[in-house]
């Protein structure tokens, strides 16, 4: 059996390593928002995956606005709203990303896509979690309340 403070440890190094992971996604919207609106080529990635046509100007603000989130969910605060963000996030990238990922146990696409699945279970394990998860957050509460 672990300790309140294994624990805690544990899904401190779970969000540091979901901050990490997704905060390379969202900084790449802002270094190259062509890739994710639409271009001369044609749709970017929200709109291949998402079926949504948005310009690079909106991908910018939308890169902003998600490295302001993930900050807020690495600072462990208002965790109700943040954990169960990332959760929401990593679902939809798994929904969008499941016919890719189908595609590649064919021996065609991308096997990558798969990496959404355990992802998904930490994301979740940490927004259920979310009480424990006290070492370094400010959004820490306090034991017994």
């Amino acid at each position: 059996m672990s300790s309140p403070t294994s624990t805690a440890y544990a899904l401190f190094a779970l969000r540091m390593s979901l901050l990490i992971f997704m905060l390379m996604w969202a900084v790449f919207k802002i270094m190259t928002p062509a890739s994710y609106g639409v271009t001369e080529g044609g749709s970017g990635i929200f709109g291949k995956f998402y079926g949504i046509e948005l310009g690079e100007g909106l991908v910018y603000i939308i890169g902003v606005a998600q490295i302001l989130f993930l900050l807020a969910f690495g600072a462990g605060v208002l965790k109700l709203f943040t954990t169960g963000g990332v959760f929401l996030m990593n679902l939809a990238t798994l929904v969008v990303s499941l016919p890719s990922i189908l595609t590649s146990l064919g021996g065609e696409g991308n096997l990558l896509f798969a990496a959404s699945f355990p992802v998904l279970g930490a994301s979740l394990a940490l927004f259920l979690m979310r009480d424990q998860d006290t070492f370094l957050s400010f959004g820490a509460s306090k034991p017994g309340t």
